[in-house]
């Protein structure tokens, strides 16, 4: 896959797979489904959102959640990315997105700057006219596992940890 091949994805798209919304949870698996022999790229700052929200849950939750996620990060081929000083200054001077918080900016900034595919369940996002050629629709997920059988377990154990919208609006 060329490097502009590689699809950006967010921590909607990530934490999605835990979504207590059973659309976004599977439009989330199957993106992992189809992607996991592939590659995708998450920034820091999105990783970092992923983490602020399992943070704030209890420590039982997480013991729960962490094995899947560390088995996954490393199994799968994410590429973790920063920002490039193009990106930081589209995203301070795009007068358009000025709606936008921060890293809904800068996520917004590194896809058109890249020229990525970008998959997200962030409705702010779908709205912008500037990334409608970057946004993808996500893979069908049928039914059966979304992972090979050692991760599997691991997330059908995870399984405890529920996602909601609210999640999301704590950490921005």
């Amino acid at each position: 896959m060329s490097e502009a091949g590689v699809p950006i994805i967010d921590a909607t798209v990530f934490m999605g797979m835990h979504h207590s919304d059973p659309d976004i949870r599977a439009k989330s698996l199957g993106f992992f489904k189809q992607f996991y022999q592939r590659q995708a790229l998450m920034s820091f700052g999105q990783i970092g959102i992923c983490d602020a929200i399992i943070w704030k849950k209890s420590r039982e939750l997480q013991d729960l959640y962490y094995p899947f996620m560390d088995v996954l990060h490393t199994e799968m081929n994410i590429q973790r990315q920063g920002y490039c000083n193009k990106v930081l200054r589209r995203a301070c001077l795009e007068a358009e997105w000025a709606h936008l918080n921060v890293e809904q900016k800068l996520l917004a900034a590194q896809v058109v700057e890249h020229r990525r595919p970008l998959f997200t369940h962030d409705q702010a996002l779908h709205q912008l006219p500037e990334l409608q050629p970057f946004l993808q629709s996500f893979p069908q997920w049928t039914s059966g596992p979304a992972f090979p059988p050692s991760l599997q377990a691991l997330f059908e154990q995870s399984r405890d940890m529920l996602i909601e919208q609210e999640d999301f609006r704590n950490v921005s």
